[in-house]
């Protein structure tokens, strides 16, 4: 028997790797990348490579990408994955609250990972240095020839950072110097505290603010972005398309206006008055638990607004 993943499930189809939506609460690499305690927010929709240093303030946490090496946010921000520019490897990388005990019980066990992909140990579950555990798999369930290496770093605040490698035999040796480097790389300070605005109301909190949401899956994109501008005036993109049967099909959607916020707390209301006529009213809901930000029932990422301030 093989147990589940609690905190990331991995699809490898031919060269591809996608994150499924996780079903514990985590806190998600993709948004703790950071160069120092202030490092540059990371953007949903761009790919980030070898040597960039990105992040989110909020987490406490910094990594630097290896050489090498690319990767970009999931389509719904749940994970950031990695793949090598060179030698086919791929890298996930997530956090979890969680024990040495905890990691040491997780990792000894085969490890299912989604769609018949199990990672089974080789060997024993090592300390190759203080709060660094390390564990070697073979990979099964994979269309080509796949070992696995998960290491994991505990941090004094409780967290156990994973890294999961994954990579073809003959470039296995380089791929691991490349996510120890990465794993090394770790650092960690204060959170700085970000809520939904110092006075908790809604106006304030989304005033210049570049909100959006991707989503995709095999043969099929969504992309929706949102612009609200401190002048009060808005722009609005959503975007669909997908391949099947032999023809392409696309649809987009794109509208600007005047925007204002209503509430205060972890509920609000979006109202955007469209140029062309009418009005949206969307439902706004922030958790505060794990600072995830809900417009009209979706799950949307917030990055640097770089087309209006």
């Amino acid at each position: 028997m093989s147990k589940q993943i609690p905190w990331i499930r991995i699809f490898v189809v031919g060269v591809v790797i996608v994150a499924g939506r996780s079903r514990l609460p985590l806190l998600v690499v993709a948004l703790i990348l950071a160069a120092s305690p202030v490092g540059a927010q990371i953007q949903p929709g761009r790919i980030y490579t070898g040597g960039e240093q990105i992040g989110e303030p909020s987490l406490g946490l910094a990594l630097t990408l290896p050489g090498g090496w690319r990767g970009a946010l999931s389509p719904d921000g749940s994970s950031f994955l990695m793949e090598s520019e060179t030698g086919g490897g791929y890298m996930v990388v997530i956090a979890e609250e969680g024990t040495e005990a905890e990691a040491r019980a997780l990792m000894a066990e085969p490890l299912d990972v989604g769609d018949g992909v199990v990672l089974r140990p080789d060997g024993e579950v090592r300390q190759i240095a203080s709060g660094h555990l390390s564990a070697g798999y073979t990979v099964t369930g994979v269309p080509t020839q796949m070992v696995g290496t998960v290491d994991v770093r505990l941090t004094q605040g409780g967290l156990a950072v994973a890294f999961i490698l994954l990579s073809p035999p003959a470039a296995s040796e380089p791929h691991l110097e490349d996510m120890r480097e990465l794993a090394l790389s770790l650092g960690v300070t204060d959170p700085i505290a970000q809520g939904a605005g110092g006075s908790d109301e809604w106006e304030p909190y989304m005033r210049g603010r570049y909100l959006a949401r991707f989503y995709t899956q095999t043969g099929y994109t969504e992309s929706t972005e949102l612009w609200l501008c401190s002048d009060g005036s808005f722009y609005f993109n959503d975007q669909s398309g997908g391949f099947g049967g032999g023809a392409s099909g696309a649809v987009q959607g794109a509208g600007n206006g005047r925007w204002s916020a209503t509430g205060a707390g972890a509920s609000g209301t979006l109202n955007l008055d469209w140029s062309g006529g009418g009005r949206s009213t969307w439902a706004l809901e922030y958790d505060y638990d794990e600072d995830r930000l809900f417009v009209n029932g979706q799950r949307m990422l917030r990055g640097e607004n770089e087309r209006c301030s």
